[in-house]
């Protein structure tokens, strides 16, 4: 006996052992143990008798399947075992009745009655008892012949006191209703200890699939498997050595597939049909939503449900019904025809829609794969909307693998007529693409959209498509689409000599316009996201405060609570940016809003913004335990995971160290951004060869630096203070000048570099204005006290000390 084989039976196995330790000792009793196919029964009882085969004499019997099984098959195995271990000798001291010879082949032949019968076989077991305590297994009770239960209840009833332990093992998910052995087995457990067994937790799997294959699968792996299997051994160990083998977890062995349909043909026909519904709506589902969607009663359908979970192959929790094995759900599932199953799915889409009341009981994303599933029994319209949502839904979580399928999936189901839906589809689905690194594919996607945009001649439309084009590539190309979208919305062509920047402004300025005169809550949304991500650097922070405000607006009437909390996180940055104190009562805010979504990521994206503010003021390490939580919070998504490696960055660079900039930072936000944080590192060593030869690669790029600027002029200004650069110091000083008042912010609030006053002293220094140096080194020092931004105090405070000397 393997110790794999009682792995997660601590408490059956010490509860059955002190059944065994108890007989041994004074007297026995009736055990019954209990479980679907494949959970370990005949382990377990195996197991404990092997424990004490040298105190107790073990007889083993097990039932067959068949119509061909003897009267008493189980007590004829018992006795040849006992007359086997006993010896022929022993045998015959224990007097045997005629009875019983005759039920061993042996005697007359003729047949006593069942009581003479019972009777002898008892007195039997009870002399055998008294010469040595008995164990007596009857293996797959719910096979038995009647005769057989007959005979076990008599025996329970007469050997109470004498040292026989009988342990049944059955499997009582199968004795429903309509079972020929129901009655005989109720009155053994009313009279039986029960010992449960159900499916091994996650611990439990990874320990079964480690001791079947020598190898331990990661917990995602056990999860899954945990999930399709239900934790039963026998379904654990036939996965494991499939996916050993190299099988995905969700493959099943012909064993599994017998051991299943077995289970379900033995189902009576009403509760099959219903869990074959129950089927469609996945591994849990819900008995309002089946109503809904089949039109069949609700307590009708509650009642089968009630009566499926007696054969354990559904539970019942608080508000919904759960299939046991995701395997007994395919099972079903995959009983229907390909067109039946569709019809279902559609009906269950269907359903939601009438009834928006029931959506609640559903995540979007299940919805959204009924939609799909339901083909063409689903108007295209509706289930394109769904898929769209889900796909909208996971990319604001940041499941950007999840959006990317819903959004391919959305462009596939869209027809000749939803041909402005597929364009902005087409650009969500190649932004999903584009984080996922597939860069040249993502390509293709945007230019198929662009193309088909102004194929159409829809201006509005063409204006979303070249906005949602990444910014920093083909730039003749994007500025011919935005030029040709300005032409229709403002019946003319726009400014000569304007540079892409500005005529990127120009175009939402009339695309604004366009949006409010329609009342296109969708479009403004649009414009006003498109505007703020167009308008970042010295000077923009009142009109992003503006655009976050009415976004917010926008969330009262419209109830979207992604917008509503990704506004609130961006309104305190632009306070910040203005220096006011206030930003952290909206931080707080923020970070309420974020708690109770109850979601990890935006739970990540409040320790991001906590992490930020932390560094801001100078608490160090909680900056970097709010890093490392986020990190965990947010593991696999990549956007926001970005975002982690630059804070990472920003905190090494405001302890005093010279951070390297890995390789990640280029192949996640591309080369322009990587030169910038690579200069800011060199000048932090002492680089500044480096640093200039990176500064003229960026002013060659021609780059758009969109929420980049406020750390291209750090990086300028520090630049002009490590080289006396005053030509380059005129320069930015002249372009920060007007801003005295804020403070330096980009990367959407991750990069906080100070009051642009503490800048434009570095820079009246290089310019050798040593009064206008400590002028502003003095104001930087008051803006960062009213913040409580003690770095960039001690930094003002330090230039003022340094002029003063």
């Amino acid at each position: 006996m393997t110790d794999s084989l009682l792995i997660g039976r601590d408490h059956p196995a010490s509860a059955l052992r002190a059944a065994v330790d108890r007989t041994a000792a004074s007297h026995g009793g009736l055990v019954l143990v209990v479980g679907e196919a494949g959970i370990g029964k005949t382990a377990l009882v195996t197991a404990a008798a092997a424990g004490r085969r040298d105190e107790l004499l073990v007889a083993f019997a097990t039932s067959w399947e068949s119509e061909a099984v003897p009267d008493n098959w189980l007590w004829l195995q018992v006795l040849r075992s006992i007359r086997g271990q006993f010896g022929e000798d022993a045998w015959r001291s224990l007097r045997p009745a005629p009875a019983k010879e005759v039920f061993l082949g042996e005697g007359d032949g003729a047949r006593p009655v069942d009581f003479e019968l019972h009777d002898a076989v008892t007195q039997l077991l009870i002399s055998a008892s008294r010469l040595r305590p008995l164990l007596i297994v009857l293996d797959d009770l719910h096979f038995s012949d009647a005769a057989s239960l007959e005979l076990l209840k008599f025996a329970c009833q007469h050997t109470f006191f004498e040292r026989i332990l009988f342990v049944g093992t059955y499997r009582d998910s199968e004795i429903d209703p309509g079972h020929r052995l129901r009655g005989r087995m109720l009155q053994l457990v009313s009279k039986a200890a029960m010992v449960g067994l159900d499916g091994l937790g996650d611990d439990g799997v990874a320990a079964l699939v480690e001791a079947t294959v020598g190898a331990a699968p990661d917990p995602d792996t056990v999860a899954e498997i945990t999930r399709r299997t239900g934790g039963n051994p026998f379904f654990v160990e036939q996965t494991a050595l499939l996916w050993a083998s190299g099988q995905p977890v969700d493959a099943t062995s012909a064993g599994m597939r017998d051991a299943l349909r077995r289970r379900i043909d033995q189902l009576p026909g009403p509760i099959l049909k219903m869990l074959v519904l129950a089927s469609v709506g996945g591994r849990e589902f819900h008995a309002r939503i089946r109503s809904q969607a089949s039109g069949i009663d609700l307590q009708r359908i509650e009642g089968a449900l009630d009566t499926a979970a007696q054969t354990r192959l559904v539970r019942r929790e608080r508000d919904r019904y759960v299939f046991v094995h995701d395997l007994v759900r395919e099972t079903l599932y995959n009983t229907m025809e390909p067109d039946e199953a569709a019809h279902h799915h559609g009906c269950v889409v269907r359903a939601l829609v009438a009834d928006e009341s029931l959506q609640k009981h559903m995540l979007i994303t299940e919805i959204a794969h009924h939609a799909w599933l339901a083909g063409d029994d689903l108007d295209p319209e509706t289930a394109v909307d769904l898929i769209a949502r889900a796909g909208a839904k996971a990319n604001a979580c940041m499941s950007i693998g999840g959006a990317e399928k819903f959004f391919r999936r959305a462009v596939e189901r869209c027809t000749p007529a939803m041909a402005r839906k597929r364009v902005l589809l087409r650009i969500q689905l190649a932004d999903a693409v584009w984080w996922l690194r597939r860069e040249d594919e993502a390509r293709g996607v945007y230019a198929l959209a662009l193309q088909e945009a102004e194929d159409l001649g829809d201006p509005m439309l063409l204006t979303r498509a070249a906005m949602g084009a990444p910014q920093a590539e083909r730039l003749p190309e994007l500025m011919r689409l935005k030029t040709l979208a300005y032409e229709g919305l403002a019946g003319g062509p726009p400014e000569p000599g304007l540079d892409h920047e500005a005529l990127t402004r120009q175009l939402l300025y009339r695309f604004m316009i366009a949006a409010r005169e329609s009342g296109d809550e969708e479009d403004i949304s649009f414009g006003l996201w498109a505007s703020h991500a167009a308008n970042w650097g010295p000077g923009t922070a009142a009109q992003r405060q503006e655009i976050v405000e009415e976004l917010a607006e926008i969330t009262r009437r419209t109830g979207d609570e992604e917008m509503r909390l990704l506004s609130s996180s961006l309104r305190w940055v632009v306070l910040l940016e203005q220096g006011d104190p206030a930003f952290l009562a909206q931080l707080a805010e923020f970070r309420a809003l974020a708690d109770a979504a109850e979601t990890d990521h935006w739970r990540g994206g409040s320790s991001v913004d906590q992490a930020i503010i932390d560094m801001f003021q100078g608490r160090f390490d909680a900056a970097q335990a709010r890093i490392d939580e986020a990190a965990a919070l947010m593991d696999g998504e990549r956007p926001h995971l970005d975002l982690v490696d630059h804070l990472r960055w920003e905190l090494q660079l405001a302890r005093g160290e010279a951070p390297d900039v890995a390789d990640v930072h280029r192949s996640h936000f591309g080369g322009q951004y990587a030169d910038l944080l690579s200069g800011i590192s060199a000048l932090r060593r002492g680089d500044t060869g480096r640093a200039r030869g990176l500064r003229d690669r960026l002013a060659a790029a021609d780059g758009q630096y969109g929420s980049w600027e406020s750390l291209m002029l750090r990086f300028e200004a520090e630049l002009a203070a490590a080289d006396g650069d005053a030509d380059l110091a005129r320069d930015v000083y002249d372009r920060l000048a007007p801003y005295p008042d804020e403070w330096l912010v980009a990367m959407w609030g991750t990069s906080i570099a100070g009051p642009v006053s503490y800048w434009l002293g570095v820079l009246a220094v290089v310019l050798d204005e040593p009064e206008r140096a400590a002028a502003h080194f003095k104001t930087a020092a008051a803006q960062a006290d009213l913040l409580d931004a003690a770095p960039g105090s001690a930094l003002a405070r330090a230039g003022l000390a340094c002029r003063a000397a």
